[in-house]
């Protein structure tokens, strides 16, 4: 038997009292990119805190409620976690930051500056088809920190950035512009085309299908309405993760067949098919 070592990138959390608050803000991104948590490997930070056991037994139950998964507990000697935590971890070494999707205020919106695909450094942006003049000040920064891992912990508000215009059609919105790293497009009640490419960091959310004229290298969710009919096309499959009606593929889990190529995805028999575009 052989054993390999494989290494990832988290997100570390760092909680901060009152953690009411501090759960708030973790709403608050949860609202904005309801696919930022998912099939991310979490650590929780709790060093210099001296948090008592119950105390982060309830976080990790706050967390647990929202989809959140720790991996991973930084700060807590292994022989003080109860049954059935996470397992206690140390050291590791600084990694990029997490940029968190965020909306920007109409009566400010910063200029466009050049694009720049795969800057994870760029503010972000969550659009939505229903309200598009959102007036949220806040903004979660991220700092590095961790076991090979990012610090995506909720702070005070920054810089804003103006995101890619979309033009509603009924049911379906289509945006005009190439969607930036760290920017995140929802649209629950129906269909999300984009024509030009995803980068790397961003996400597209929508109730129905996804249509892409361009590279998909961020996440794509569809169906998150429940629509398992709900498609994703790509005229160049990169993307980080895909996902039907919940269920998920990351890109290590992709056949290299449809690599870099034209493709479309679909939601069969509780799988993920994938499907050369012709």
């Amino acid at each position: 038997m052989k054993f390999k070592g494989k290494s990832f990138i988290a997100i570390v959390l760092s909680p901060e009292p009152p953690f009411d608050a501090w759960f708030q803000e973790i709403d608050r991104i949860i609202a904005r990119s309801p696919g930022f948590f998912i099939d991310r490997p979490i650590i929780l930070d709790v060093r210099g805190s001296k948090i008592p056991i119950d105390d982060l037994e309830e976080l990790l139950s706050g967390l647990s409620e929202r989809s959140v998964r720790v991996m991973g507990i930084d700060g807590v000697a292994g022989t003080r976690l109860k049954p059935g935590m996470p397992p206690s971890f140390s050291g590791g070494r600084l990694a990029s930051d997490v940029e968190v999707p965020e909306p920007v205020s109409p009566k400010n919106p910063a200029p466009k500056g050049k694009e720049q695909e795969n800057a994870a450094t760029e503010p972000a942006e969550t659009k939505t088809a229903q309200n598009s003049t959102s007036t949220a000040q806040s903004k979660e920064a991220a700092s590095a920190n961790g076991i090979d891992a990012s610090t995506a912990a909720p702070k005070g508000a920054a810089d804003k950035a103006a995101g890619p215009a979309s033009i509603p059609s009924g049911s379906s919105i289509v945006v005009t512009e190439p969607v930036r790293s760290g920017q995140s497009i929802l649209h629950p009640e129906g269909d999300v085309t984009v024509i030009g490419s995803v980068s790397s960091g961003a996400e597209i959310i929508a109730g129905g299908s996804i249509h892409v004229y361009g590279t998909l290298r961020g996440r794509a969710l569809a169906g998150v309405s429940g629509k398992d009919c709900a498609r994703i096309f790509c005229s160049k499959l990169d993307a980080e993760l895909v996902s039907i009606n919940g269920l998920y593929k990351v890109a290590d889990d992709f056949d290299g067949t449809f690599r870099n190529a034209p493709a479309q995805i679909r939601f069969e028999n509780e799988t993920l098919v994938f499907e050369a575009l012709n």
